[in-house]
């Protein structure tokens, strides 16, 4: 029996050392919780829309880039077009003469 006294004791000090929580402190950390965890699926949404909009961004510039390699590359082929040489071979193929003054420049 003393060790079920002793039990018993031991559990008394326990109940005397842990106090109950109030209505107000329960309402208060069930606030903190619930806050904790909206924050933490928050955050976790931000994070995959923010790597979502990153990927969106790399499109995007990918698009940029491969829309500005064909304006160089059609750049380019106006500028071997309307080469003074090339439109003078042509013009001499036809039997026309070249006059400086008639060729303009493209851009």
């Amino acid at each position: 029996m003393t060790n079920n006294n002793r039990n018993i004791a031991i559990s008394n000090a326990l109940r005397k050392r842990m106090r109950t929580f109030n209505r107000i402190e329960k309402v208060f950390y069930g606030t903190v919780i619930l806050t904790a965890i909206i924050m933490a699926i928050s955050i976790v949404y931000l994070q995959s829309r923010n790597l979502e909009v990153q990927q969106e961004i790399t499109n995007l510039n990918s698009q940029i880039s491969d829309v500005q390699t064909e304006y160089n590359n059609a750049k380019q082929e106006v500028n071997e077009l309307t080469s003074r040489d090339r439109i003078q071979k042509i013009a001499g193929q036809e039997g026309l003469s070249s006059q400086q003054n008639n060729i303009k420049q493209v851009e």
